[in-house]
């Protein structure tokens, strides 16, 4: 999925276009230039063209709609739009942080989280975090808002990947397992299965078959 001209366009308007290296927090390591271009390749004193601003931006964006991407949720357009926003200006990390476990409309509500800067509320983020938050919830959220993820089918044991993982993760979340939700069936969600297993007296073989996902879901 690629973002929409209408999303990169207001992103250029929310980030401003600078053609002169700036620094809007003194204490970042690097310096920033066009649409919010950052890193070891921007230095103090730098300036471009237009052109070139655009040029960073359109590659710097490819990397946050792959960091959407990975996030294996099933997303319309504008919560896709959202979200590579939301990820441009406050980083894939945050990105992780503010999926990691909600369903759809905690996604948006806690968007609006985001809103500080050196410990303060800023107007800007305010607007901006609105704006993708309404975005966000502009095709409406499934009625019954839950796991993001499909129920697996068949059975996913450790060495699993995918949203099948994903779903089970989200579960054992839910269900109070402190765990990652990655994709990845390793050592962590393996114990997670098993203590849940042994509370709810099931075979106890690491296994999500049906069994323990009729325990998960309930």
């Amino acid at each position: 999925m690629k973002t929409s001209k209408a999303t990169l366009d207001k992103i250029a308007e929310f980030e401003g276009i600078r053609l002169k290296a700036y620094k809007p927090v003194k204490a970042e390591k690097y310096w920033t230039i066009g649409v919010g271009h950052y890193g070891p390749d921007v230095t103090k004193g730098m300036t471009i063209t237009k052109e070139r601003a655009m040029e960073l931006f359109e590659q710097d964006i490819k990397k946050f709609e792959d960091a959407v991407t990975a996030t294996g949720l099933t997303l319309t357009p504008n919560q896709f739009d959202s979200l590579v926003s939301f990820a441009f200006n406050c980083g894939t990390g945050n990105l992780q942080k503010l999926v990691k476990g909600r369903d759809y409309q905690q996604i948006a509500d806690a968007m609006l989280l985001y809103n500080k800067g050196s410990g303060k509320v800023l107007p800007g983020l305010v607007r901006r975090r609105q704006w993708e938050h309404d975005l966000f919830l502009s095709d409406g959220v499934p009625k019954k808002t839950g796991n993001p993820y499909s129920m697996p089918t068949k059975n996913v044991r450790i060495g699993s990947r995918g949203n099948d993982v994903r779903w089970v993760q989200y579960e054992l979340t839910r269900n109070g397992y402190g765990i990652v939700v990655d994709g990845i069936f390793g050592p962590k969600t393996d114990k997670c299965v098993r203590d849940l297993q042994l509370q709810h007296h099931i075979q106890v073989d690491g296994v999500v078959g049906p069994q323990t996902r009729e325990v998960l879901k309930n």
